[in-house]
């Protein structure tokens, strides 16, 4: 599928590129262009993540639970994201929550290949790529460093927070 240099210039890692290196991108790269019906599954947790997706249009809803499934967090969020980049590459290849369209929505897919194709010749989406990662990591590398609150109200809400994907849109905690 063949996406306009307009699209893509709403996509993250596209950032920064001239519009002529966005229509040479979208001239020469494979996309898949999905429409995702209102509660259709865009991601599965545990699925193998063997593209980079993006949800460029609508509302999308996030389920994520604990390792012992005891609790799980659900996010709605509105598009643009890329879901679980950091999930591509390196040691953990599988989606860690499942993604549903809560309106329709619109994802489009890179492979590894091609992604890694355009890392090669394009700097700028590589960093891109690196500072979405670097976001996440030194998010979670904080925590540990933040002051711990006594009142109970605010260690729920310091729970939710740690535990977000997101840092905007609504939270729903379901706890068993």
């Amino acid at each position: 599928m063949q996406l306009n240099h307009k699209e893509l210039a709403g996509i993250p890692i596209f950032l920064g590129l001239s519009e002529k290196d966005l229509t040479e991108i979208s001239r020469t790269t494979r996309f898949n262009l999905r429409h995702h019906k209102k509660g259709g599954t865009i991601v599965e947790e545990g699925d193998a993540c063997t593209s980079l997706v993006s949800v460029i249009d609508g509302w999308i809803e996030t389920d994520t639970y604990s390792d012992n499934r005891a609790y799980h967090l659900e996010e709605l969020v509105q598009a643009t994201q890329i879901l679980e980049p950091d999930k591509l590459f390196g040691l953990s290849l599988h989606y860690h929550s499942r993604c549903r369209a809560y309106t329709t929505c619109e994802s489009v897919s890179i492979s590894k290949e091609e992604l890694t194709q355009i890392f090669e010749r394009y700097m700028i989406v590589r960093l891109n790529y690196l500072n979405l990662i670097c976001r996440r990591t030194q998010l979670l590398e904080r925590q540990p460093w933040q002051p711990k609150n006594t009142e109970l109200t605010d260690r729920i809400a310091a729970f939710i927070k740690q535990r977000s994907t997101y840092p905007t849109g609504r939270k729903i905690l379901h706890i068993k």
